[in-house]
C-alpha cells in the first residue's frame, strides 16, 4: 500500500513538473459539445448567475373585440335560440317561459315581448332595446359592473358579462412592461403578458416578437447575439465569445489546460498550426501554460528560447 501511495505522488509531482518546464507529451483537450444550457457551467466567477432555460416559447394572439350597440325596438320580438353563455337546459327553459309570456300578452296594446333579464313585459317601444337578439327595457340593460344604461353606447359581451367601454378596457390584462392594457394583440412569455412592441432585449431593445430569446436566472431578456456576448465562454487565444454556429444551436469549443478555445484558435502560437491530439503528431506540446505543436515545442526545448505572448 505504502508503494502504492509513494508511486501516485511521485507521479503527481512529475506531471507538475511537466506542466511547470514543458513536456515532450502532448496535452489531450476536450472536445465540448454543448448546448445552449450547458454552454456557460465552466465560466469563471465573477461572472452572473447561469441561464435556467434556452428559447423560452412565446405566442401572440388577438383580444381585440369590436364594441356592439343595443337598437331600439319597432316590432315585437320572438326570442332566438340558446347563446351559449349559460348551460343549455336552463336558457330552454327560459326560452320556453319567455315563449309562453309572449303568447300570452301578445293582444295587448304596444306588447313588444317579455325582457331577457327581468322576465316582465316591455310595453311601449320607448321603453325597450334590443341587443345580442334578446329583447330588454332600457334600464334592465345595463354594464354590470356600473349599472350604467348602455342604449345608444358601445358595449362589450365578456364571459356573459355586459361591460360599457371604460369596464371593458378595465377588464384587460396589462402588460408588466408598461401597465397599460393590452386592447389589440397579446403576447404571452415566461407566464406573462406583454404588447408585441414592449416585448424586447434588456441590453439593445430590439422588439423580440417572433424572434428568438432567451432568459437569465433573473427572467431578463436577451436577444441571442447579446446573451452570447454576455454570458458564453470566452476564447483565451481571441478573447471572443464561443458561439454556436449560424444555423446550429450547439457549440463546439475545446477545452484545454483549464481554458475554452475556437476550435480554429486552438492552434500553436508559433507557426499558427490548428492542433488536434486526434490527430497523430498534431496534439499540443505546452511549455510554461503556452501552446506549441510538436516541432515548435523541439525548436523552443533546444534553443532554450524566452517565452513570448502573443
Amino acid at each position: 500500500m505504502a508503494s502504492n501511495l509513494e508511486q501516485e505522488v511521485s507521479q503527481l509531482f512529475s506531471y507538475l513538473d511537466t506542466q511547470k518546464k514543458g513536456s515532450s507529451q502532448p496535452v489531450n483537450p476536450a472536445f465540448a459539445v454543448t448546448d445552449i444550457d450547458q454552454l456557460l457551467e465552466e465560466r469563471p466567477p465573477p461572472r452572473p448567475p447561469l441561464p435556467q432555460q434556452y428559447k423560452p416559447s412565446a405566442t401572440v394572439e388577438a383580444v381585440r373585440q369590436e364594441p356592439q350597440r343595443a337598437q331600439p325596438v319597432t316590432a315585437p320580438i320572438t326570442p332566438s335560440g340558446p347563446s351559449g353563455s349559460q348551460s343549455v337546459e336552463s336558457e330552454v327553459d327560459k326560452l320556453t317561459d319567455i315563449l309562453m309570456k309572449n303568447l300570452e300578452f301578445a293582444g295587448e296594446k304596444d306588447f313588444y315581448g317579455i325582457c331577457n333579464k327581468c322576465d316582465d313585459k316591455v310595453i311601449g317601444a320607448e321603453n325597450g332595446c334590443q341587443a345580442m337578439g334578446k329583447l330588454y327595457h332600457r334600464s334592465c340593460f345595463v354594464c354590470n359592473v356600473c349599472k350604467l344604461e348602455l342604449v345608444n353606447l358601445p358595449f362589450y359581451s365578456v364571459d356573459g358579462n355586459t361591460l360599457c367601454e371604460k369596464h371593458y378596457i378595465d377588464s384587460l390584462e396589462k402588460c408588466v412592461t408598461c401597465g397599460e392594457p393590452i386592447k389589440e394583440m397579446i403576447l404571452r412569455a415566461l407566464n406573462k403578458v406583454f404588447h408585441p412592441m414592449c416585448f424586447t432585449c434588456t441590453v439593445c431593445n430590439v422588439c423580440l416578437d417572433g424572434v428568438p430569446f432567451t432568459v437569465d436566472t433573473s427572467n431578463q431578456v436577451y436577444c441571442l447575439k447579446d446573451f452570447h456576448e454576455k454570458f458564453a465562454p470566452r476564447c483565451s487565444a481571441c478573447g471572443k465569445p464561443i458561439v454556436p454556429d449560424e444555423g446550429s444551436e450547439e457549440t463546439v469549443r475545446v477545452i484545454a489546460m483549464d481554458k475554452s478555445f475556437h476550435v480554429a484558435c486552438y492552434s500553436c502560437e508559433d507557426c499558427g498550426k490548428v492542433l488536434s491530439s486526434q490527430e497523430e503528431g498534431k496534439g499540443c506540446y505546452p511549455i510554461d501554460d503556452h501552446r506549441y505543436c510538436l516541432e515548435c515545442h523541439r525548436k523552443r526545448a533546444q534553443n532554450n528560447q524566452p517565452i513570448t505572448d502573443v
